[in-house]
Parts: structure tokens; C-alpha cells; sequence
């Protein structure tokens, strides 16, 4: 990229972030965006080719690379053995859960967009997509265990994603509500304590 369009582009970010923020995806305006930037809307569609094109660049990469690091400590507790993941599968998550908080302050502003702006986006479903990847890899859990949570009726696919459902909602408060990242993780660590008591029961035969 030419070092004036590079220095350009470098303008338009905060103006894009802002007027997402302010206004959420729908509302926004690429007109004031341009405006913000000191810059014409022909000039702003030479960079973005559309609204959604400039929101996806802006959150894009840090949401995928939290469903990836979501994905990867899933696929490796899948990986273990059977008596490993009976053993620890209430353990596993402390580090991983503290991972997955790290990266999204890591990335504050593009998940403040994410959750709170992303309506109308093609990352409006970015919650759901982690509620399948968490259902998907507590049903292999279950089938590769042998528990019998299934077969009894005290779990089924539908309760697995509401409550999942319930957990990520939860989580992402930390986001909405602008928690420093020390609260947030005790907060984090509550809902770990919280959710963990009620797995153990109704995995427990």
C-alpha cells in the first residue's frame, strides 16, 4: 500500500470505529465517516468497497482468531484420553477461560464493536458460533466418556445450547459494561465457579 494511502487508511479507522460505536453497523454512515476523516465518499470507497466490507476488516481478524483459539483448546481436550478427560475436564477450562479473556482484551475496541454493533453483519451470529463449537465438543465429551447424561434424559442438545447460551451472553457483559480487565476476570472466574456446579451435577450419574 502507497505510504499516503496507508496514512489515509490509518485516518479512517478511529472515524469508522466511532461512528459504529456511536450509531451501531445499521445506523452508521460512510458519509460521516468520510466527513470525520477529512475526506470525500469517493475517497473512503477507494479503501472499502461498502459499510460492511470496513466493519468486517475492523472485527473480522480478532473474531476469528478468538473462534480459532476457542476451536483449538476444544479440539485438544478431544485428543486426550478417556480416564485424562474424565479427570480434568472441570480443570482444563480455568486456563483456557483465562486465555480466551486475555485475547479479548487484547482486543478490547474490535469486540466492543463486535458485541454491541455487529446487528446486520455477516458477524451478527458471532456468539452463536461459539455456542455450536461448545455444544458440538460437549457432545463428543459425553459419547467419548461413556456418560450416560444423554441416554438419561437429564441433558439433551437443547439444553447444552441454552445454557451455553447463557454462559458466552454472560461472559461478553464484560465487554458491554467496560470492566477493566481485573475485574472482569473475577467476574469471569465467578461464572466459571457458577456454571462448573451445575455440569457436575447433571453429568454425574
Amino acid at each position: 500500500m502507497p505510504k499516503d494511502k496507508a496514512e489515509t487508511y490509518q485516518r479512517i479507522i478511529p472515524c469508522a470505529k466511532r461512528e459504529f460505536l456511536e450509531k451501531g453497523f445499521e445506523k452508521a454512515s460512510m458519509r460521516a465517516i468520510a466527513a470525520d476523516a477529512g475526506m470525500t465518499a469517493a475517497g473512503l470507497y477507494r479503501h472499502f468497497v461498502d459499510k460492511e466490507a470496513m466493519f468486517v476488516e475492523l472485527v473480522g481478524p480478532a473474531a476469528n482468531g478468538l473462534k480459532e483459539l476457542f476451536l483449538v483448546a476444544h479440539e485438544e481436550f478431544n485428543k486426550l484420553p478417556k480416564e485424562i478427560k474424565e479427570e480434568t475436564v472441570f480443570d482444563y477450562s480455568i486456563d483456557k477461560l483465562e486465555k480466551f479473556i486475555d485475547y479479548i482484551y487484547d482486543h478490547l475496541d474490535q469486540f466492543k464493536l463486535l458485541v454491541t454493533c455487529a446487528e446486520g453483519t455477516a458477524f451478527a451470529d458471532f456468539m452463536d458460533s461459539l455456542v455450536a463449537i461448545e455444544v458440538k465438543y460437549t457432545l463428543k465429551f459425553i459419547e467419548s466418556t461413556g456418560n450416560d447424561g444423554l441416554t438419561s434424559g437429564r441433558i439433551t442438545p437443547e439444553f447444552m445450547h441454552i445454557v451455553s447460551s447463557a454462559f458466552f451472553s454472560a461472559v461478553f457483559e464484560v465487554v458491554k459494561h467496560d470492566m477493566t480487565k481485573e475485574t472482569a476476570k473475577s467476574y469471569i472466574e465467578s461464572l466459571r465457579i457458577f456454571f462448573t456446579a451445575g455440569w457436575k451435577k447433571v453429568l454425574s450419574p
